[in-house]
This record gives structure tokens, sequence and C-alpha cells, in this order.
């Protein structure tokens, strides 16, 4: 298990402050900078920063790690046995950290690590801040393209959402009426794409979803400039959105490679652990096949009660798509119904989002950016719980800035006030 330690801030007895890794391989960024950084300043605390297993060289199996009777050993309650230890393992060995209250603090699936921990391991976590946590366990995570289409409308107009739905949903009619390989060809289609394969169909619409998923979750301060880009072609809706996508592919047009925008490329992300990059996504993707879910479907049989029009991603990406990449990713045990008894018992241990903070997760804060897709598994309501009006996914783990709105710092203050009321 590799963590990074900055100790230059501690004295005898002061917090330990960690942020905890998630689905990533980890850098010591966090070590130097954000808010985690200024409350081990603040309260001369030692921090650490530890990395999940399988991510990056913290390898249980080393090369071998990423087979699939290896991969049995990737678990959320396994992860937070490898937290627990962590935290023995360094009060044992430092007699000046005995004594010290531990502060865990994480983000996306790391802030539900550290929810999760704090209600496990209560002997051993004083507080936590969950940033941008999803703590329900759900397969079939229709809300996160219904978010994605919302905060593109919230950041820009209706007009914006308009275009791409038309956009969406003229594709769809050129795939049903066999008119889609015209298009296929400008944008460099690789000519072994079967549009009318149901798995290339819905992975060319996941991909292309994904892109506007990427940039409201990572990129949202870039939400306008898309759209700026999207209605400044001048065509009509469907025109202008092919116009849109032959820009978006212009670079694979000048490449010699062609877009694989096949199910058999989307597979191979999952399946082939020789690349750095698959290792990662089939860690996490084995996660979500056997806890988690948490897959970006568009095809709704029946509209949330809100919705008042047809969805903005055209209904193109059902659940069975990713259950069908578990299987073939994982071979014929990783079921359905393994999944879904996975999310269960997930949901059995950690209880979902709905629940009365006085009874659990009181050492537990919470925030959430408005725009941010995984918010709605998450815990928005409540004396600690905050939604930030602007703000996507964990943007607020960076120190105290002027150019943040006030919200955003007076948030931050707030955490800060919780976690050290438990110190």
């Amino acid at each position: 298990m590799r963590y990074y330690r900055n100790g230059k801030y501690h004295r005898n007895r002061g917090p330990i402050f960690i942020f905890v890794g998630g689905e990533w391989s980890i850098s010591p960024g966090f070590l130097v900078t954000g808010l985690t950084h200024d409350m081990a300043v603040e309260n001369a605390g030692m921090l650490f920063y530890t990395e999940h297993r399988y991510y990056g060289p913290s390898l249980p199996h080393g090369e071998q790690s990423f087979q699939l009777d290896q991969l049995q050993h990737l678990s959320i309650h396994q992860s937070l046995a490898d937290l627990a230890h962590f935290i023995r393992f360094q009060k044992a060995e430092n007699p000046r950290l005995r004594q010290s209250k531990v502060i865990l603090v994480g983000g996306s699936y790391s802030g539900s690590m550290v929810a999760w921990m704090t209600q496990l391991y209560p002997d051993l976590v004083a507080a936590s801040w969950a940033s941008s946590a999803p703590l329900l366990a759900k397969a079939d995570f229709y809300e996160y393209m219904e978010v994605v289409s919302h905060s593109i409308r919230l950041s820009y107009g209706h007009n914006c959402t308009t275009r791409i739905q038309k956009g969406f949903y003229h594709l769809a009619k050129l795939f049903d009426e066999n008119e889609i390989l015209e298009l296929l060809q400008k944008l460099n289609s690789c000519e072994d794409y079967d549009p009318n394969d149901p798995l290339d169909r819905a992975a060319f619409f996941n991909g292309l979803g994904n892109y506007f998923a990427l940039i409201v979750q990572s990129y949202s301060s870039y939400i306008p400039q898309l759209c700026e880009t999207l209605m400044s072609l001048n065509a009509n809706d469907e025109e202008a959105f092919e116009s849109f996508l032959e820009l978006l592919f212009a670079e694979g047009r000048r490449s010699t490679d062609c877009q694989d925008f096949s199910y058999k490329a989307m597979l191979q992300l999952f399946s082939d652990p020789s690349l750095s990059l698959s290792r990662t996504v089939r860690a996490w993707f084995y996660q979500t096949c056997n806890e988690f879910g948490w897959y970006t479907t568009t095809e709704r049989t029946n509209q949330s009660s809100t919705s008042t029009s047809a969805p903005t991603f055209a209904n193109q990406v059902p659940l069975s798509y990713y259950e069908r990449l578990c299987l073939d990713a994982f071979g014929a045990e990783q079921t359905p119904e393994r999944l879904a008894l996975g999310i269960e018992q997930t949901n059995n241990h950690f209880g979902g989002f709905q629940f009365n903070q006085s009874e659990r997760y009181g050492e537990v804060f919470f925030t959430h950016g408005q725009l941010d897709p995984w918010r709605s598994l998450g815990k928005q309501k409540g004396n600690q719980a905050i939604v930030l009006r602007g703000y996507s996914h964990c943007e607020d783990l960076g120190g105290i800035q002027v150019r943040d709105s006030v919200q955003m710092n007076l948030a931050k203050l707030r955490v800060m006030s919780f976690l050290r009321r438990h110190i």
C-alpha cells in the first residue's frame, strides 16, 4: 500500500489528516496544496495521502493482480480494512501520533469511502469530510445523464440542450432508417463498425454521451464554450449537431487511425491488463460490476415525474449494455443477478443516503456541486450537507480562493470549523 506523508507541520499529539485515494494512482499534490493541506497547517497536523488497493503500484498480487482469479480481493470492505490497518500501524510506529485524532477527507468514490469508514470504524476516525460522494449503490443510474442535461441548461440555456436533444434523436433516426453510414464515414469510423448491431449502436451513443458528461462533471467552466460552439453553427438543429460532431472528431480524421466506436473497443478497455490505462479502468469496472453499479444509462421506460419532455440523450443506452460488458469482461459468473445481489448488500450494509444524521453519519460533513451528476445519489439535505451553486464534481477540495464564490468559501470555512471541533 503506497502512501505519501507530509510531517513538516506536525507537533506532538497534533491531529492526523488523511486524504483517502480512490480509483486512481496517487501523486503528491494534495500534500502541498488544497484545503486538507491548509487544515494540517492550521492545526499542526500530520498529513497523509493513501492509495487504494489495485490502483497505482499498490498491487496485492503484483503483475497478476488484474487476472480474474486475483480480482477477488478487490472490494470496498477490503479497502476500508486497509485504511484501518494503516491508521493502527501509523499510531503504533510513531509515539507522537498515538493520542492523535484522525480526520479523513475524500472526494467522489473516496468520499463514499470516508463516510463508510467513519461508520465502520468509529474507534479509529473522529470525523470526515465527504465531497461529491455517492452513497446509494444503483445499477440503473439514469439520473446521472438527466443531471448532465439539467446542468447544461442551467449553465447556458434551454436552446443548447434543445439542440443536443434534437441532435441525438436525429442520430437515432439515422440508425433506425439505415442512413447513418454517410455520417460515420465523415467521422472516420472504422470499417468493421456495425450500426445494425445493438451493442455497437449502444457503444456509439454511450461514447458520445460520455463526452457531454465529462464536460459537465470535470470541466464545467467550459459548458458555455461548448454551447457557444454548438449554437454558432448556422443551420437547423439536426445539421448543426452533425457539423459539431465533425468538428469534435476532426483530429481523428487527420490521423491515420480510424475512430473505433464499437462495443469490442469498449470491452477491450476493461479486458486488457497489459495496457496501463486499462488496468485502472478494469479494476474500477470490476468494483462497479460487483458492488455499486452506477451505470449511466439513458434508456428509460418510465420518465421521472418531474420530466416534462423527452430525454436529452434519446434512450439509446440500456442497462443491459453494461450488464453485457460485465459478463464479457469478467466471465460467465458475472451475471445481472450477481450485480443485483452485490448492490443490495452494499446498501444494506451502509444504508444509502436516506438517513437521519442524528442517528448515523453524525461525524461526516457532506458537500456537493449543484452541477455534479453524482449528487443525485448523495446526501444533499441537513445541517451537515451543502450543495454549492454553480460548481460541479469535487471542485471544493482546493484551498480558499478569492476567485471562488462567497458561498463556496463560506462552505469551506464551515467544513474547517466542523472538523476542528472533532480534533
